[in-house]
């Protein structure tokens, strides 16, 4: 199969051959944004807001929704490693640190816990517990007859070790191996990795189903399970894909799950996700928002995604990859800090990692202040803290991080009885995150046909 081009030939002429909208223009105009990470550059797309993007308007309710379900748990085992290596900040620090940067050296928490969200998709029929993750594209389960292996990928070890769900694990395709055989290799930035054969099985997410998905089948696996999810749903751009020609070894750029169910027509291009405070669950909408019981929403900011350009992968010269916007700024303790950096809005990442002065400040400002923990990577505090009122600037509206969303207090250091913050140092050269302690707070929406990332904010 010939790699896909761009973004647009892919999803946006399907799209307008069902809609009778005119595509889009391919590629977009750029405005490179300086002083850029190593390895990495920023792009901003000229007037990128198009037809299905509406400024300051809610997109449609939708009837395809998936629960999400929050797993806390250990992320991996490695010493000096990324605990949270299927993060966009995973990805581009690993990225980052081969291109001569130093990127994240050790993204974690105190004990080496985080946040992951799973949702029950249907393979081929049977239901499946898979993690869902913003911040990779490919789609996967773990075949019932996998080798687990050790970092070196050689030494075989106990299938258990690798710490998969139970329940239902694959065999085969639905409707058999790609011709010709292409291969899945993905390579996280913490060291696991996964291979076997990709094929076409029908993947039902929400009641919208992408029908003959191209998919993997992990055969090898070098992974830090939990326990309970057997495989991953990747929500990002074709330009992160990991398929591989086995006939040339050369990287095939192909549809994930959401991109398909567009072009397929089964829902507009947009997704959505709220992510619900003090409870370990969430929801998942596909073509538009979810309605929610007791939730009103309020404005609505809107601002244009971002090309992040990696140099390991080519294809992100000219397409989106990540989820990745500009915000106004942040608001904390009376005081406005307006400089622009570029942001990835990423399920995957549990803290809001910011440049290392304003994440500095802001710890400054809890009651006690939060000192700088290099162990962790991380600012602690009294468990028992005041927070600052802390808000991140998006279309000049102010979204509020709660309080009590900004002390993890079942995350205590257990040398100093301190816990962590939400707010963390994400290095002089990022990639910085907008994770999940901003999506408790805030709906935010994926609009993909209009080249935009909508946030609405949201009151109880």
């Amino acid at each position: 199969m010939a790699p896909v081009t761009t973004l647009y030939d892919l999803l946006y002429g399907a799209l307008a051959a069902i809609s009778g909208v005119a595509a889009f223009p391919s590629p977009p105009n750029l405005r490179i944004l300086e002083h850029a990470p190593p390895g990495i550059r920023y792009e901003i797309p000229k007037s990128t807001r198009r037809w299905m993007s509406v400024k300051n308007t809610a997109p449609k309710i939708s009837q395809h929704t998936q629960q999400l379900r929050a797993i806390q748990g250990p992320i991996t085992t490695s010493p000096g490693s990324l605990p949270n290596g299927r993060s966009a900040a995973a990805v581009l620090g690993a990225n980052q640190r081969h291109a001569g940067g130093s990127g994240y050296q050790n993204i974690t928490t105190a004990s080496a816990y985080g946040t992951q969200y799973a949702i029950e998709a249907l393979w081929d029929g049977q239901p499946l517990s898979m993690l869902l993750d913003t911040g990779c594209a490919d789609t996967w389960a773990v075949q019932r007859s996998f080798s687990c292996v050790g970092k070196d990928l050689e030494f075989v070890k106990p299938q258990t070790a690798c710490a998969f769900g139970g329940g239902y694990y694959p065999e085969t395709f639905g409707y058999g191996p790609h011709d010709p055989k292409m291969l899945m290799l993905i390579k996280y930035g913490d060291g696991e990795v996964v291979s076997g054969a990709m094929g076409f099985s029908d993947i039902t997410i929400g009641n919208v189903t992408a029908k003959r998905q191209l998919v993997g089948l992990a055969s090898t696996t070098h992974w830090f399970g939990n326990n309970q999810t057997s495989g991953v749903v990747g929500l990002a751009f074709p330009a992160l894909t990991h398929g591989y020609s086995n006939e040339t070894g050369g990287r095939v750029q192909y549809s994930p799950v959401f991109t398909t169910m567009v072009s397929q027509g089964g829902i507009e291009p947009v997704f959505s996700i709220a992510i619900d405070r003090n409870t370990s669950t969430g929801v998942l909408a596909l073509g538009g928002i979810p309605l929610v019981e007791g939730m009103d929403y309020g404005e609505v900011a809107s601002l244009d995604m971002i090309i992040t350009r990696v140099n390991s992968i080519p294809e992100t010269a000219s397409e989106y990859s990540f989820y990745t916007v500009i915000p106004d700024g942040w608001y904390y303790d009376q005081t406005m800090n307006t400089k622009k950096y570029p942001y990835i809005v990423d399920s995957g990442t549990t803290l809001c990692y910011l440049p290392p002065t304003l994440a500095e400040s802001i710890n400054s400002a809890f009651h006690p202040p939060a000192l700088y923990n290099p162990q962790y990577n991380a600012y602690f505090t009294s468990c028992d803290a005041i927070p600052p009122r802390v808000a991140v600037v998006l279309d000049g509206i102010r979204f509020w991080i709660n309080p009590v969303d900004l002390v993890y207090r079942n995350l205590a250091d257990p040398e100093t009885g301190l816990c962590m913050t939400a707010i963390a140092d994400g290095g002089v050269e990022g990639p910085y995150i907008l994770g999940d302690v901003f999506m408790q707070n805030a709906l935010v929406v994926f609009d993909v046909g209009a080249g935009v990332m909508k946030f609405v904010s949201r009151e109880y």
